[in-house]
């Protein structure tokens, strides 16, 4: 089933969730957990909230590892119904998923936006505003207002002035790649990219300093044209897939993990590094390690972290570290691909050991 990333569900129960991906399976969305009550489950470790009335916790991943997984154990028995259990992975895959049943209501990014932008610029405050400037901006590049939504809190209603980011989203891969080439060159008095030492506060809280060394780091940030200030405001443009955009259809393939692998490959296509999961396409590959000692072709390489989109571009080397696996699709031949970024992986030491970093040439 196909559903866009990064509308906004609330539950019957009072989570507010964020949908992950654009491919579905047809009884329930997968999301990641944004802002979850502490009736049931609570952890002093992570960010606190008060909305709608409720205490809630915000599920951040990079915390202590030691706290996320007593926290996200505590989650399971609390609410094992947003534990989707993948009968195309093995069993030590964690998905969260919404059964369809629970969902209470979608707050559509599209729709909000369009909403947002039909308002007297009169009656808005000054974060919206903001926004309405922004999107007023982004349409010199061609798209359409049906191209954009606005998510998080903005689309929620519980945003701050001077303090809440812009997170646009773009409707398709096809219209992110125009408004990309366009922002190469834009300019705007109210414009600024991220500075290097803003790129440098965001690569130490990350903990990037462990894969990136900093000159690569930066390098491959700044040509990314998905972050940035606009009127003093952090901004950040996310993709999503249209349904004849995808490039793969969940429940079409059969996932057996061959373990721990780093493989080298030269990429071939970064069409899909803009969307969740991302993926690159590459060819001449090696494996550099791999748990089962095992050297097979992988032809591509899989991330739910959206750190490595369009890290890499067609003809550069690039290298992996992640669950190496066996694919056996419905129709066709099997494949290895690498993934890097599950879900489980924030649980174990593979936190710390999977990345997906450019390989420097040098010149002959």
């Amino acid at each position: 089933m196909h559903f866009y990333e990064s509308s906004i569900i609330t539950t019957k129960d009072g989570l507010h969730c964020q949908v992950y991906g654009n491919e579905h399976p047809s009884q329930a969305i997968f999301v990641k957990p944004k802002y979850i009550p502490t009736e049931k489950v609570e952890c002093n470790a992570l960010p606190y909230r008060f909305i709608s009335g409720k205490k809630m916790n915000r599920l951040n991943l990079w915390i202590n590892q030691e706290e996320l997984k007593k926290y996200i154990a505590d989650f399971r028995k609390a609410y094992p119904q947003y534990i989707y259990k993948s009968p195309y992975h093995d069993h030590d895959r964690l998905f969260f998923a919404i059964p369809i049943d629970h969902i209470e209501r979608i707050y559509y990014p599209r729709r909000g936006l369009k909403e947002l932008m039909e308002m007297p610029e009169t009656m808005l405050d000054k974060h919206l505003k903001t926004v309405y400037h922004f999107v007023q901006f982004l349409l010199k590049s061609g798209l359409k207002i049906s191209d954009l939504g606005i998510t998080y809190s903005t689309l929620m209603g519980h945003y701050f002035n001077d303090i809440s980011d812009i997170n646009i989203v773009i409707y398709g891969k096809e219209k992110f790649w125009k408004l990309h080439e366009f922002l190469m060159t834009a300019k705007h008095p109210s414009l600024q990219w991220k500075t290097d030492k803003q790129w440098m506060e965001f690569y130490n809280k990350r903990n990037r300093f462990a894969i990136f060394p900093k000159e690569e780091f930066l390098q491959s940030m700044k040509r990314k044209k998905t972050e940035g200030y606009f009127e003093k405001t952090l901004f950040v443009l996310f993709a999503t897939e249209k349904e004849e955009e995808t490039w793969y259809t969940w429940g079409s393939e059969q996932y057996t993990s061959l373990g721990l692998a780093t493989v080298q490959g030269r990429v071939k296509e970064n069409h899909s590094s803009v969307v969740r999961p991302g993926c690159y396409t590459i060819d001449h590959t090696q494996i550099i390690s791999s748990e089962k000692n095992l050297q097979v072709p992988v032809s591509k390489i899989v991330f739910y972290s959206r750190d490595y989109g369009m890290l890499a571009y067609p003809g550069e080397k690039i290298r992996a570290c992640g669950i190496l696996e066996k694919v056996k699709p419905a129709r066709g031949s099997e494949y290895y691909r690498m993934v890097v970024g599950y879900f489980d992986a924030y649980l174990t030491e593979r936190k710390e050991k999977e990345y997906i970093t450019l390989v420097k040439e040098h010149a002959k």
